[in-house]
C-alpha cells in the first residue's frame, strides 16, 4: 500500500531582482532621450548647413564665370601705339586709292598682320602689287610701300566681296579672308560653290582643299588659332575684327 509523500512542499525564495522604476531612473531615462533628440537634431543641422553651403558656392561659382564671359565678352581690343602712330601715313595712302572711309579697318588688319612690327607692316610682300621687291615673307623692306601694297590688295578683295560701307560685316569679312587667302582664288572657289556669307566652316573647307587636304599637326602653333588646315588663317576675319570697331 502506498503511503502518500509527507514531504513538506518548501518553496525556493525568488532570487530575483525586481527591477522598480525609482524617480532617479526615471530622470535618467528622460535625459538620455533628451541628449539624443539634441544630438540628431544637431546632425541634422549640420547636414542642413552643408547643403546650404554646397549651394552658396555652387552660385558664387556659376555668378563668377557668367561675370567672367561676359567682361571677356564685352572687351574691347585696341590697336597698339605703333600701329597708331602709322595712321597719318595710312590716311594718306588711303586717300589714294579712295579707302579713305576704311583708315581704321586698315589700322585692324595692320595690327592683326604685324603689330607695327617691320617694315612690311601689311605683310604685302607676297601680294600681287609688289612688283618692286621680292615676293616672299618680308621681302619688302619700305613701310609705306608695304601700305601701298596692302591697301590696294585690300581694296581689290573688297570689290570681290562687293563691300558697300564701312559697316558692311558681312562683305568685310568675305574680303579679310581673300585677303588672307588670295582674292582671286577665294572668290572663285565661293563663285563655284554658290557661298555667299563667311564661316568658318566654309573657310576650312577651301582650306582643305587648297592645302591638298593636307592638315596642320596638332603640334603647330597655328592648329588652334589658324585653323586644322596647313593653308592660311581660317578665322582671318575674326581675328582682324576683334580690333576694328566702326
Amino acid at each position: 500500500m502506498n503511503t502518500p509523500d509527507k514531504t513538506p512542499n518548501i518553496q525556493q525564495p525568488n532570487t530575483a531582482v525586481s527591477k522598480k522604476t525609482t524617480p532617479e531612473n526615471s530622470e535618467l531615462i528622460k535625459a538620455q532621450r533628451l541628449a539624443l533628440r539634441r544630438k540628431r537634431l544637431r546632425q541634422k543641422q549640420v547636414r542642413r548647413q552643408k547643403f546650404l553651403l554646397a549651394c552658396a558656392l555652387f552660385l558664387l561659382t556659376a555668378a563668377s564665370v557668367i561675370l567672367f564671359s561676359n567682361r571677356k565678352r564685352n572687351e574691347i581690343l585696341t590697336i597698339n601705339e605703333t600701329c597708331e602712330s602709322y595712321r597719318p601715313d595710312v590716311e594718306q595712302a588711303a586717300a589714294s586709292y579712295g579707302m579713305s572711309d576704311y583708315v581704321d579697318l586698315i589700322l585692324a588688319l595692320m595690327m592683326q598682320e604685324s603689330s607695327g612690327r617691320g617694315p612690311d607692316v601689311l605683310q604685302s610682300s607676297e601680294g600681287a602689287y609688289n612688283t618692286k621687291y621680292p615676293q616672299v615673307p618680308g621681302g619688302i623692306t619700305d613701310v609705306n610701300y608695304s601700305i601701298a601694297c596692302g591697301i590696294q590688295e585690300l581694296k581689290y578683295s573688297m570689290e570681290k566681296a562687293g563691300v558697300s560701307s564701312p559697316t558692311d560685316m558681312k562683305g568685310i569679312r568675305l574680303a579679310l579672308q581673300g585677303y588672307n587667302f588670295g582674292a582671286d582664288v577665294y572668290f572663285s572657289y565661293l563663285e563655284r560653290e554658290g557661298i555667299t556669307s563667311w564661316s568658318e566652316e566654309t573657310a576650312e573647307d577651301f582650306a582643305k582643299a587648297a592645302s591638298g587636304n593636307t592638315p596642320r599637326s596638332k603640334d603647330d602653333p597655328f592648329y588652334h588659332t589658324a585653323g586644322p588646315w596647313d593653308y592660311g588663317d581660317q578665322r582671318y576675319p575674326e581675328h582682324v575684327l576683334r580690333y576694328y570697331h566702326p
